[in-house]
């Protein structure tokens, strides 16, 4: 299954998996869950992200008497919280958000990643995709990407781009520009697109590509989105222009979501995570608050998933040939 729709908002991704964890279930493996189920997150909390954690927790007290945990671990691209899922037991009581960045990023670029994305681990279910979009500082005098693009070529040094982190995709998204644009300027990875909007808002960087973390300080006034990276406008921000639009060909890229399960997941458990899953990203209520935040839900089945990765795998794997002139 392939998604073509455009972008790093691992806080949403933990929203939805309330579903995860709903009722109380027996499987052919015993009462599971009988304890926490533990989410590992490829990046810093913050933002909404650590507000959704809590009602997710409150939700499943109250419906399973067991608590969802998100155990944040940033940095490296992603590949640290994926590489503690690869080792983690195969129990149901270790799962992972997986975005571009560790699942199908790093495998081209990295030679020690530490796992394999396809041998590794169990896809339960694509989650959200979202698009990325270049923002910057409403103090930069650049009203377009075309001002911007001749702002950098003037003076390289003028504006410094954040990032989610190395491998992310926002982080690719500028390499990808640098490249388009022909002239290097500096981007700053950071542990997650939160410190790095941080560093945004106060002027240690002027742009970054990003998906939804500084949405709401576009709304207020003090980022400024110039362009989105989807092959399509945005119903939520139809003035946007996208960067195709602008001269910037084939420049499509988005950020997704997946749950995964260390490799050897018992069967009965992946299943009836991927049911929990969907029957959570199919409610009109969920679907309204992603849509909110210009996400998409993208439930599928476990075979979906497994062939969405492999897919990403090759997207992402071309990608990386055009940043590096192959």
């Amino acid at each position: 299954m392939r998604f073509t729709m455009p972008g790093n908002s691992v806080s949403i991704a933990l929203a939805l998996l309330v579903g995860v964890v709903l009722p109380g279930t027996t499987l052919a493996q015993g009462s599971w869950p009988d304890k926490p189920v533990k989410v590992l997150v490829p990046s810093a909390p913050g933002g909404p992200s650590d507000l959704s954690a809590r009602l997710i927790t409150a939700r499943m007290l109250v419906e399973l008497k067991q608590p969802l945990i998100a155990d944040n671990r940033a940095g490296g691209g992603g590949m640290i919280a994926l590489r503690m899922a690869a080792q983690a037991a195969p129990d149901g009581y270790t799962l992972v958000i997986g975005n571009p960045g560790p699942v199908a990023v790093v495998p081209h670029t990295e030679s020690d990643v530490g796992y394999d994305i396809v041998k590794d681990f169990e896809p339960i279910s694509t989650v959200m995709i979202v698009p990325i979009v270049l923002n910057v500082r409403d103090d930069v005098p650049a009203k377009t990407v075309a001002e911007l693009a001749a702002l950098i070529k003037a003076r390289p040094t003028a504006i410094n781009f954040g990032s989610s982190g190395i491998g992310q995709s926002p982080h690719m998204a500028a390499e990808l520009f640098q490249k388009m644009i022909g002239v290097e300027f500096v981007i700053s990875p950071y542990k997650g697109a939160p410190p790095a909007v941080q560093d945004l808002l106060v002027g240690s960087i002027q742009a970054m590509f990003d998906t939804t973390t500084g949405l709401p300080m576009v709304k207020a006034g003090r980022l400024r989105t110039l362009a989105i990276a989807s092959s399509k406008r945005s119903t939520l921000m139809p003035a946007i222009p996208t960067l195709g639009e602008l001269g910037y060909a084939d420049f499509v890229m988005s950020s997704w979501y997946i749950l995964l399960a260390p490799a050897r997941t018992p069967q009965p458990i992946v299943r009836r995570l991927n049911k929990l899953v969907n029957d959570t990203l199919n409610t009109p209520d969920v679907r309204q608050q992603l849509a909110a935040i210009n996400a998409e839900a993208i439930p599928s089945t476990t075979e979906e998933a497994r062939e969405f990765v492999r897919s990403e795998l090759v997207n992402w794997g071309n990608i990386v040939k055009r940043i590096r002139g192959k």
